[in-house]
């Protein structure tokens, strides 16, 4: 960024030259990122991640174009027009969808931190908006929407360039609306109340979908056959209405009435989507202009008052309170270990996250049910919730354990000044994650019981070793991960991976080989007709192999920071 000012023209000069020289020094600022990223250390590995991920995006891009592409032909084709509306609002969807559940890969650095140079609103906004083009939703999305115009102009070829005009702006239309929630939410999530309300309202509105539909498959008295209710009707009459006044519904109306030779009508349909294309754009232009004034929202507590300060607890007495709790733990390790309790208690979205798998019983509950209900049978499913919702738990353990060290920030730093080694560091994190893995298990089996049938005690203990192997050897792997590659938490990123792309993978792989180490346990013992005892006996070997493996890994922890305190307090310090 040093030489950012220097590249780019006075704000009194020419201004089709200053922005051509501030794009210029902007690509010559990634690229160089780019290259000096290769010569860190781990480069290599999230080099050779990204490649093999390339063939999976192209199925992801691909696949879901092949079938735009199609859609928009066969409408056509049918003269079924309007229809276009259906794929234009599944891709809508997936869009938001997929940019929300996947990490953004546009810029490396902040660029709030551009105005602190001499640039123009224009040359920022335009930045902002160029930055994230190559992201996955908007590559797939857009890749969709040229699918569904080749597609319409395969079936109608005189109407191939109005659909390219209008599905273009379409596309600008979902690219400004993405920008435009996620500048706002960003704006909502930098404080940490706010973070708590909107992440448990959206947790809230996702899982009462799933529970609507499968209380409907449960309770309905004639099984998937039931008529439907007036009240169902009369809402998907609404929604069919209310669908030509938004953005999706107005393309498909304009591409309908130009292709039936309306002109009139598919110039109003589009005037419609180019209003909302501009309100989007006005929106985003709001929140910009306000970081580009220089808006900077911050977290810090307003001062406390008098009484309230007369009212806290003394520390002394605090102090006797952790000490009584943990009396057997250094006193070191007990401190961490608090404070990684309150950080916890204080993080609404990882205490929904960790709630999770008590719903995913829930549902998976509410399938077998339905299942019952169809009269499709499902064997001894049921025996195996307990099972299924351990399995489930393991994955949301990856983004705890493979950056143990994210949520510190640059307080990272006191580690290496204070008269404490990093082992203690990282077993008061792994003893916390351990409390909270019993918690959960408890949780998750006394749930299973209550709502399906008790799981039997030999795959009960079965399930209890494989958990504990499981999260043993993630948990080795995650504290060498968390300290080669750690990567800074911030709460008020809308999009911002939690783990490095390597991390990810091994942990992905970690617990897939697992699961699949599991399977087979638990299919030869029915093979040869062996009680589930045998494969406990078998897992409670490796777990207590894991441990050992886990206890020379947690005596290295010091000689590996030490190695990469560079690594560690440059990335972390930015957050």
């Amino acid at each position: 960024m040093a030489g950012l000012g220097a590249r780019m023209e006075t704000i009194g000069g020419d201004p089709a030259l200053s922005s051509r020289r501030f794009f210029a020094t902007m690509t010559w600022l990634r690229w160089r990122m780019f290259v000096n990223a290769m010569r860190s250390k781990g480069a290599t590995g999230e080099l050779v991640v990204r490649f093999l991920s390339y063939p999976i995006v192209a199925i992801m891009v691909l696949g879901p174009s092949f079938g735009a592409g199609l859609a928009a032909w066969y409408c056509v084709n049918q003269n079924a027009d309007a229809y276009l509306a259906i794929p234009l609002w599944v891709i809508f969807v997936l869009w938001q969808f997929i940019g929300v559940s996947t990490s953004a890969s546009g810029p490396s650095f902040d660029l709030d931190s551009l105005t602190r140079f001499p640039i123009r609103y224009r040359d920022y906004l335009l930045m902002r908006l160029a930055f994230g083009l190559l992201d996955l939703p908007t590559v797939i999305g857009t890749g969709c929407l040229i699918a569904m115009i080749i597609g319409i102009g395969a079936a109608a070829p005189v109407l191939f360039p109005w659909a390219a005009i209008t599905l273009l702006v379409y596309a600008l239309c979902n690219i400004l609306f993405s920008r435009m929630i996620y500048t706002w939410m960003e704006r909502w999530l930098a404080r940490r109340r706010t973070r708590e309300m909107i992440t448990g309202l959206i947790l809230i509105i996702s899982l009462c979908g799933q529970f609507t539909g499968q209380i409907v498959q449960r309770f309905s008295t004639s099984g998937h056959h039931a008529p439907p209710s007036p009240w169902m009707l009369k809402t998907v009459h609404i929604a069919l209405a209310v669908n030509w006044v938004l953005p999706s519904g107005l393309t498909a109306f304009s591409i309908e009435h130009m292709h039936g030779g309306d002109v009139l009508l598919g110039l109003a349909g589009f005037a419609g989507l180019l209003i909302f294309t501009l309100a989007f754009l006005l929106t985003l232009h709001v929140r910009l202009h306000a970081q580009y004034l220089g808006e900077n929202l911050s977290e810090a507590p307003a001062a406390a008052s008098s009484k309230a300060m007369r009212k806290a607890r003394p520390a002394a007495a605090a102090r006797a309170e952790v000490k009584s709790a943990f009396a057997l733990l250094p006193a070191t390790v007990t401190g961490l270990l608090v404070k990684e309790l309150r950080i916890l208690l204080r993080s609404g979205p990882k205490l929904y996250a960790l709630v999770m798998p008590i719903f995913i019983v829930f549902l998976f509950s509410f399938r077998t049910a339905g299942l019952d209900q169809a009269g499709i049978a499902h064997g001894r499913f049921n025996q195996y919730l307990f099972a299924s919702g351990c399995a489930y738990m393991q994955l949301l353990f990856v983004g705890f354990i493979y950056n143990s060290l994210g949520t510190d920030g640059a307080g990272v730093q006191f580690y290496f000044i204070a008269p404490m080694r990093m082992r203690e560091v990282i077993l008061a994190k792994n003893l916390m994650m351990a409390i909270i893995l019993v918690i959960e298990v408890a949780a998750v089996y006394i749930t299973s019981t209550l709502l399906s049938a008790r799981t039997p005690v030999a795959l009960a203990a079965t399930t209890l070793a494989w958990t504990a192997f499981t999260f043993l050897i993630n948990t080795s792997i995650g504290n060498v991960r968390s300290l080669v590659a750690p990567k800074g938490y911030d709460p008020a990123k809308v999009r911002r991976q939690n783990v490095s792309g390597l991390s990810s993978f091994i942990s992905l792989a970690v617990i897939f080989a697992a699961v699949a180490l599991g399977q087979v346990a638990l299919m030869l013992c029915r093979m040869f007709e062996v009680s589930y005892w045998a494969a406990a006996a078998v897992f409670a070997v490796l777990a207590a192999a894991a441990f050992g493996v886990y206890w020379t890994v947690l005596n290295k922890v010091d000689g590996v920071a030490a190695s990469h305190v560079e690594e560690l307090t440059r990335e972390l310090g930015k957050f």
